[in-house]
C-alpha cells in the first residue's frame, strides 16, 4: 500500500513540475521596457481564479507595428483565431492553450496610431 501512495505522491509532484509558463512573445509589451515610454499604459489585474494584463498604445505607429509582429509570432501556437474588420475598425485575437487552460489574447487597433493588447486566462496557465 505504501508504493502504492508513494507512486501517486511522485506522479502528482511529477505533473505539477511539468507544468510550465506559456512564454508568449507578446508579454514582452509588459515588460520594463515599456513602462516609462508615454505611449503605452499598462494594467495588470490578479484575482483567485483570473489573470488579466491589458496595454494601450497611442500615436506610436512604430509601437503598434511591434505589437502586431509580437502577436503574429505567438499566431502559430494559437488552437483557434479571428481576424475581424468591420467599418474602418480591426480587431484580431486568438486562444493558446498552456497547462491545459485557455489564454485569450486580443488585439485592437485604433485609428490614431494606436492599438490595444489584452492577454487574459486563468491563473494555472500562466505559472
Amino acid at each position: 500500500m505504501k508504493k502504492y501512495i508513494l507512486l501517486i505522491v511522485l506522479s502528482l509532484a511529477s505533473i505539477s513540475l511539468s507544468a510550465k509558463a506559456p512564454d508568449l512573445n507578446v508579454e514582452k509589451m509588459f515588460d520594463d521596457t515599456y513602462k516609462s515610454n508615454p505611449s503605452v499604459s499598462l494594467i495588470i489585474s490578479r484575482a483567485p481564479d483570473k489573470y488579466f494584463r491589458g496595454c494601450t498604445v497611442t500615436n506610436n505607429a512604430a509601437l503598434v507595428k511591434k505589437v502586431e509582429q509580437l502577436f503574429d509570432k505567438d499566431l502559430p501556437r494559437a488552437s483557434r483565431s479571428q481576424d475581424l474588420s468591420s467599418n474602418g475598425s480591426q480587431f484580431r485575437s486568438m486562444t493558446v492553450i498552456n497547462n491545459g487552460e485557455e489564454i485569450n489574447i486580443g488585439l485592437g487597433y485604433e485609428p490614431d496610431d494606436g492599438c490595444y493588447l489584452f492577454i487574459s486566462g486563468p491563473l494555472n496557465a500562466f505559472k
